[in-house]
């Protein structure tokens, strides 16, 4: 039959899961590769369009809506009307260049933003042709065969045709707070969506147990993607970082704009013309005020945001990019994060008969509680191509090169019940049909499915102690515990009332660690940063990586949840500065951790995988994701790293090191000469002189020798070190350097180049020639400033202030702009310039330099701690 869009219109929740398999034109083993590209041509790709992107226009426009620009236009309005072509023409330049700059920053920041959202995709665990594999979310069509489990984002809306034990989170689309449990039975026409309890909605949130389901629509066709059609998306915030720059552009806006009119009312007491006086007060107040700093600011961090998203981590959001260089301490995991998650099963260790046969039966019922794809299971199990948990892969393929099958065992075994690990139980459980009984098996932490067993008080201490003999050296233990019954208890396995069980023995793993994650943990320790490690697994194993790692020293402890129930959190508090292992915790315990770590003002990056993860997540400062974990903890995070690595956790905190040195530069770049226009103009005017530069001059230098190196400023990649502790911005923006350096070092250079001038007027020098002495000189200090200001920290003669190819590129235009201003005639005419004989060029370049060297004296003043 053929398939058209009507069919997402059926009522699905009203009919048998045979009857919607049949609705979509599918069947239990799936729809072939052929009906999937049929599908894909009348329904496309599994997406809801997304409106959120600012277009080109909307940003063109918005670059006229600053109060600055529109007095620039109001202004060239004016001198229009007063036919005063050559300022007119100047002033339009002016307000055109700017928009564009404008334009181009903002335009990348979107574009950046845009790019990341590819990064981190949903995956999809879909049987096709009877086979399972992981498709990419965006890929399923209805009529798709899909497995939804504990921690999955669903990726379409679906009809139930298996359920066990599955609870949905579903407030995002109906509002409860309650996960709704879902079932295959049919449910009545009219049922509320909340209520039909037969049917996944995508978006919503698996939070326990499993299903199969078969998809019934997909992308807009969606509940949630036809909300998202009738509602507009959410209006993008600014960043605190950005709200804070917004407010102080706002606020020295207004003093400046108070003391331009009070230049203005001073230059027409001492006689100036009002129109001479009302351009060049315009041109003042345009170029004090640093406009562009909220968007140069975004760039900043959208440029980082990307640079850091080239090395396997992804931020989420915009404004964790500038916490990331504030984080004190990380909590990490240990599996997969500082260990390659390569597990590889070493040992099978039976309990009692140590025989061949034994070691069989115990890989079989282990096997049993896996929950793994194998894409290719009628190939040699060498070349299978396997999706799940790592531990359970690991299992899978060491008891395939035994001889041991999964797809065999599930081809000869009937499954009755199964319920799928998680992390606050820490073990999985399968009943299945052996014969004439019902076997259950359980499969996790050893030393909980001990508390199971009917072994004695001295068994129990016996497997204990080769739980920590083991464990002890690095590696990682599964313990098998099982039960027959005449009958399947549905209770007893829903309820987890768990009783004599037999203890059938361990599977021992081990995780290689990854082969640069000790480097990278003393690099940051270096940097201030502690590492401590937070995980479900036994101590032992914990505290053996921890101590190879270099983590857990002399005199420094390791407490597991067990203790952790006993103690209140300012007992944890008072030892927490000693432990650097928490081990067998649970996801609540995490919450209180990162909790405990932030009330002593530790500033707390926290990893994590699982649905149950999440809370602690959201807790943290910088809440960490990785890339195999949950769609839930991907959700909630801050950070995502694709790779696992911890060395990404490294790299993504000295990006945001970087990023905050970055906005400091910009900010005492942008504002270090904001109050030199003022000084200048405001001191001939007291002491009555001609002014040294005119409106358009001021303009002009405004344009090319603050914008291009502001801009190339935001892909420093870093010269100084990572440093030795934490950085932070304060509300206020700035600390005691920045403050020295805008301050004292932008007012005195105004001083010494109007002290200048005044004495080059009086030694006799022609007014024309000095006042373009002045102008070139104030046009090209601040482009060598730049140079200077690549480090905060470091002396210009330790690195290469040339390195920069965008800086370098944008002080050679300004520098450029500035030599034709002074020497191309009809520059000279529309500027008011004469040419600069070569000891006046000169000049001009030793005022650069000199300084440059105030600026390099403010820092060694620094390093030397005088300050």
């Amino acid at each position: 039959m053929a398939i058209t869009r009507q069919i997402t219109k059926e009522l699905f929740w009203t009919m048998g899961a045979d009857r919607a398999l049949e609705v979509l034109a599918t069947s239990p083993g799936g729809l072939t590769d052929a009906e999937v590209e049929v599908r894909r041509v009348v329904f496309g790709s599994n997406e809801i369009k997304e409106q959120s992107r600012l277009s080109r226009a909307q940003i063109i426009f918005g670059q006229f809506t600053s109060p600055l620009i529109l007095i620039l236009v109001a202004t060239g309005l004016i001198t229009t009307f007063l036919r005063e072509w050559v300022e007119t023409g100047v002033i339009f330049a002016a307000v055109l260049i700017n928009a564009f700059l404008g334009f181009w920053q903002e335009n990348k920041a979107e574009t950046v933003l845009e790019l990341l959202k590819s990064y981190v995709r949903t995956r999809a665990r879909v049987r096709r042709g009877g086979l399972e594999r992981e498709v990419d979310a965006g890929e399923l069509m209805p009529g798709d065969l899909i497995r939804v489990t504990q921690g999955d984002r669903v990726p379409a809306d679906a009809r139930c045709i298996f359920v066990n034990d599955l609870e949905i989170d579903e407030s995002v689309l109906t509002g409860e707070s309650m996960p709704e449990k879902k079932t295959v039975d049919v449910c009545p026409q009219h049922t509320p969506l909340a209520d039909r309890t037969s049917m996944l909605y995508g978006g919503t949130l698996a939070v326990q147990g499993f299903a199969d389901a078969v998809v019934t629509a997909t992308g807009s066709e969606t509940e949630f993607g036809k909300i998202a059609s009738l509602v507009a998306l959410a209006k993008k915030e600014a960043t605190p970082l950005q709200r804070a720059t917004q407010r102080f552009a706002t606020y020295a806006g207004g003093a400046l704009g108070i003391l331009t009119v009070v230049l203005f009312g001073f230059g027409i007491y001492f006689g100036k013309s009002v129109y001479d006086m009302f351009l060049v007060a315009v041109a003042v107040g345009v170029s004090a005020v640093p406009e562009g700093l909220p968007i140069a600011l975004t760039v900043i961090l959208a440029v980082g945001v990307q640079r850091l998203a080239g090395q396997g981590g992804i931020v989420r959001k915009l404004l964790a990019a500038e916490t990331l260089g504030s984080t004190s301490l990380i909590l990490t995991d240990k599996t997969g994060t500082l260990t390659q998650a390569r597990m590889e099963l070493v040992a099978v260790l039976p309990y009692g008969a140590d025989t061949e046969e034994e070691k069989t039966k115990l890989l079989s019922d282990a096997l049993l509680n896996t929950d793994i794809v194998i894409e290719n299971p009628h190939d040699a199990p060498a070349t299978w191509r396997t999706f799940g948990p790592a531990l359970e892969v690991a299992l899978t393929k060491y008891a395939a090169r035994q001889g041991v099958l999964l797809p065999k065992i599930l081809e000869t075994t009937k499954v009755l019940d199964r319920v799928p690990f998680n992390s606050k139980d820490k073990f999985s459980a399968t009943a299945f049909r052996a014969g004439s009984h019902v076997r259950l098996v359980l499969l996790g932490a050893p030393d909980i499915l001990l508390r199971f067993t009917h072994a004695s008080p001295e068994e129990r201490e016996r497997v204990l102690e080769q739980i920590n003999e083991r464990a002890s050296t690095g590696e990682r233990l599964l313990g098998v515990i099982s039960q027959e019954a005449v009958s399947h208890d549905k209770e007893m396995l829903h309820h987890r009332a768990f009783h004599n069980f037999t203890f059938r023995g361990l599977l021992a793993f081990r995780d290689p660690l990854r082969p640069h994650a000790r480097e990278a943990i003393h690099e940051i320790a270096m940097a201030g940063v502690k590492t401590i490690i937070v995980t479900g697994d036994h101590q032992g194993t914990a505290m053996a990586v921890a101590r190879e790692l270099g983590i857990l020293k002399e005199g420094e402890t390791a407490i597991t949840g067990d203790e952790l129930k006993h103690i209140s959190a300012e007992d944890l508090a008072a030892r927490a500065q000693t432990i650097r292992v928490y081990a067998r915790v649970t996801p609540e315990q995490k919450v209180f951790i990162a909790k405990t770590y932030k009330a002593q003002g530790e500033i707390v990056a926290m990893t994590g995988d699982g649905v149950n993860d999440a809370p602690a997540l959201q807790v943290a400062d910088i809440g960490v994701a990785v890339g195999s974990g949950s769609d839930v903890a991907k959700g909630v995070a801050d950070l995502v790293i694709l790779n696992d690595n911890f060395e990404t956790i490294v790299s993504a905190i000295k990006e945001g090191r970087r990023i905050l040195e970055n906005i400091r530069k910009v900010i005492i770049y942008l504002l270090s000469n904001a109050f030199d226009e003022l000084l200048l103009i405001g001191g001939s005017l007291a002491v009555g002189v001609a002014l040294p530069l005119n409106a358009l001059q001021i303009l002009f230098v405004n344009i090319f020798s603050d914008s291009f190196p502001a801009i190339a400023l935001a892909f420093e990649e870093g010269i100084d070190d990572i440093g030795k502790k934490p950085k932070q911005l304060d509300k206020n923006l700035f600390d005691k350097q920045m403050r020295f350096f805008i301050l004292v070092i932008g007012v005195s250079t105004s001083v010494f180049l109007l002290a200048l001038y005044l004495f080059l007027l009086r030694a006799g020098f022609a007014q024309a020639l000095v006042r373009t002495f002045i102008f070139a000189s104030f046009a090209s200090y601040t482009l060598l400033l730049s140079f200077s200001l690549r480090s905060l920290e470091k002396s210009i003669v330790r690195y290469n202030p040339l390195s920069n190819i965008h800086l370098t590129a944008g002080v050679g235009i300004g520098l450029g702009l500035t030599f034709a201003a002074v020497y191309i005639p009809w520059l000279q005419r529309a500027l008011d310039t004469v040419p600069l004989p070569l000891s006046w060029l000169l000049g001009v370049l030793c005022f650069g330099i000199a300084n440059v060297g105030i600026i390099e004296f403010g820092k060694w003043l620094f390093r030397k701690k005088l300050l």
